[in-house]
């Protein structure tokens, strides 16, 4: 694993990675909306049309939780690959006191 993390870190895969599944989150829903709207807008004329089409909440209900699923990686990705750093507080780092 921490040859995988080296390689993700110094190629800045990982980072394009974490940019990837954030972007195709929103692409999800975004997406997903401007079906729903083009559909509306073709076939609001047509009552048969709705009867050979998933209903409009389970879409958005799948795309929503495509779109979690996707931030929930790339979230974890990204504490994975660039740790948050130990509070300044004392540190000499920071120019602290020892």
């Amino acid at each position: 694993m921490r040859t995988i993390r080296e390689i993700l870190l110094t190629e800045y895969i990982g980072a394009i990675l974490v940019a990837v599944l954030i972007a195709d989150a929103f692409f999800a829903i975004i997406t997903t909306v401007a079906g729903q709207i083009s559909y509306y807008v073709q076939f609001a004329h047509n009552p048969l049309a709705d009867a050979h089409r998933p209903s409009a909440s389970y879409l958005i209900l799948g795309a929503i939780t495509r779109s979690v699923l996707y931030l929930i990686s790339a979230y974890a990705l990204a504490r994975w690959l660039y740790p948050a750093k130990p509070d300044s507080l004392g540190s000499t780092e920071s120019g602290g006191q020892i």
